[in-house]
């Protein structure tokens, strides 16, 4: 409980600050994305076990592919040239396991899905360059399962919980209203028994803009002003 209490006091501070900062010139927006890239699950040997079908017996040895391809969804809302609240759908391929115990128990596998809550901070050096460096923290509700002749390395499954992120990235405007970017991500697992993610993302990301007061443009993606002028 007391990690959720953080979680929405966060939140509620960026909302809270972000309406209150918003720029004149700068008029907030929505935007879309979606990501993909490479995803590292650190799932190991010690982590699973055989089903109580198959022996309950440790695994010793496994060909585990814990490096999978992920992708993820997301919704945003900017308040202004430095705060941003968003929310995601992550889904990694699963973990497969072959070659168990030199094949003596069934081939498995473990699946992960996510929904994430975050606010990003965007660095100031966006306004003059068009880059959108930013960082980011969070958290996600993450389910795990396990499939086949492989079962958590415990009392049960691995089932729902709730676990903070950590990340930086950094965008370049390609289109007025479609940005680029790269990033990389960790979720840090709260409990052991559920290894922690590495992502490492390139994302597209297209922005719902208002009309840009200083300019008078339409669906632009704005940055507020510099020396008085809209760049």
């Amino acid at each position: 409980m007391k990690i959720r209490k953080v979680l929405f006091s966060l939140f509620s501070t960026l909302v809270c600050v972000g309406a209150a900062q918003a720029t004149p010139s700068y008029k907030p927006e929505m935007y879309i994305g979606v990501q993909g890239g490479f995803v590292d699950t650190n799932f190991g040997t010690s982590t699973m076990m055989a089903t109580p079908e198959n022996g309950s017996v440790p695994i010793t040895s496994a060909s585990i592919k814990n490096h999978v391809f992920g992708g993820r969804a997301y919704l945003g809302y900017q308040f202004n040239e430095y705060l941003a609240l968003e929310t995601g759908f992550l889904r990694p391929r699963s973990t497969r396991y072959t070659q168990i115990n030199d094949g003596t128990v069934p081939n498995g596998n473990v699946s992960e899905y996510g929904i994430d809550i975050s606010g990003k901070v965007f660095l100031p050096m966006a306004a003059y360059i068009h880059l959108s460096p930013y960082l980011k923290v969070g958290g996600i509700y993450m389910d795990a399962n396990s499939h086949g002749g492989i079962t958590r390395n415990g009392a049960s499954d691995f089932g729902y919980s709730l676990h903070p992120l950590f990340g930086a990235g950094i965008g370049y405007d390609i289109m007025p209203s479609i940005t680029v970017d790269l990033s990389w991500t960790t979720i840090t697992k709260r409990n052991t028994t559920l290894p922690p993610l590495y992502m490492y993302f390139i994302g597209l990301t297209y922005h719902f803009s208002y009309e840009d007061t200083a300019t008078g443009s339409a669906n632009a993606h704005n940055y507020g002003d510099v020396n008085g002028v809209d760049p």
